[in-house]
């Protein structure tokens, strides 16, 4: 997934899809999100889900002990069924999922477990010995005897075999890529996870998604929004180019880059597509350097474009 994120760049579109999110979340709602492919639904919902933190944590949500955990577990599932699916393998993968997040969240609470008993110890070094009176000798004399000053800590083993027994999940989004492969008993099951768990629910897919949900009302009458996923309009590719973002491992001379004949050619060939754009600078590079040019033309673009399998984007 890193390497998948290694070329994701925060764009308007994306700023849109994490705010209907957020309300999925909040409200606990289902979103349906729809868009062409190519334009970064994918990329956009793995970002979120792997830098969505909480935000803020009710004692009432991971117990009294969970403040450690503020701004550290993740909370959102990023599940893609596969093309053959059923509601039992449906069900078991999410639970797979959500049950990793909860092994995150007690890694989290060891990790603070070990600072919080690292800082004890290294305090306890700190503190005079507490003077303890033992019975007298028969000679009379008093026996002055010494014992450590710091309040003992709880034995850790037993706290962290109940910390795993009892973590909640802390899933309060789980997000369903490529949702037009689920079939009826598929959307049947994620309604039934839903109205079974405290969260919010967003499905992404192809346009026309949102119309075939609405022939099962079951379904349907659960989503609070919908929205959809826009290709990058030729204000915002213009942008990007101009703060040189290129593709991992993609270098080219920034000469002409800028150029308004090139970056128009850009433009009208990718229509805003981020995955069309990216291919397309991954050939304008190859182009590039078979021909050592030292800027980028609008021919090498347009030769560039002559070697795209998908060619234009309509």
């Amino acid at each position: 997934m890193n390497s998948i994120l290694s070329d994701f760049v925060v764009t308007n579109e994306h700023r849109r899809f994490a705010e209907f999110c957020d309300a999925c979340r909040r409200y606990r709602y289902i979103g349906l999100c729809y868009g062409a492919p190519g334009v970064g639904k994918t990329l956009s919902a793995a970002n979120y889900t792997y830098s969505a933190r909480l935000e803020t944590l009710a004692a009432s949500r991971l117990g009294a002990e969970a403040e450690w955990a503020v701004g550290a577990v993740r909370t959102t599932v990023l599940y893609t069924p596969e093309v053959v699916n059923s509601p039992s393998r449906i069900e078991q993968a999410i639970h797979m999922k959500r049950h990793q997040l909860r092994m995150l969240a007690v890694d989290v609470w060891l990790e603070d477990q070990q600072i919080q008993r690292q800082t004890w110890k290294q305090a306890a070094t700190l503190l005079p010995p507490k003077r303890v009176e033992a019975g007298s000798r028969p000679n009379g004399k008093v026996v002055r005897l010494y014992e450590s000053a710091a309040t003992p800590m709880p034995p850790f083993g037993a706290a962290y075999a109940r910390q795993r027994e009892t973590m909640p999940d802390p899933t309060d989004l789980l997000i369903i890529d490529e949702a037009d492969r689920l079939k009826n008993a598929g959307l049947e099951q994620m309604r039934d996870i839903f109205d079974h768990g405290d969260l919010g629910m967003v499905l992404i897919g192809m346009p026309g998604l949102e119309k075939r949900l609405s022939r099962y009302p079951q379904f349907y009458s659960r989503v609070g929004f919908v929205h959809e996923f826009r290709p990058l309009r030729a204000a915002q590719v213009r942008e990007l180019l101009g703060r040189q973002w290129l593709p991992s491992g993609i270098t080219l001379p920034p000469a002409g880059m800028t150029d308004e004949p090139t970056l128009a050619a850009i433009i009208r060939v990718t229509g805003g597509n981020f995955r069309l754009l990216h291919r397309l600078l991954t050939q304008i590079a190859r182009i590039v350097e078979i021909n050592a040019l030292q800027t980028v033309t609008s021919e090498a673009v347009e030769a560039a474009r002559e070697s795209l399998v998908i060619g234009t984007s309509s």
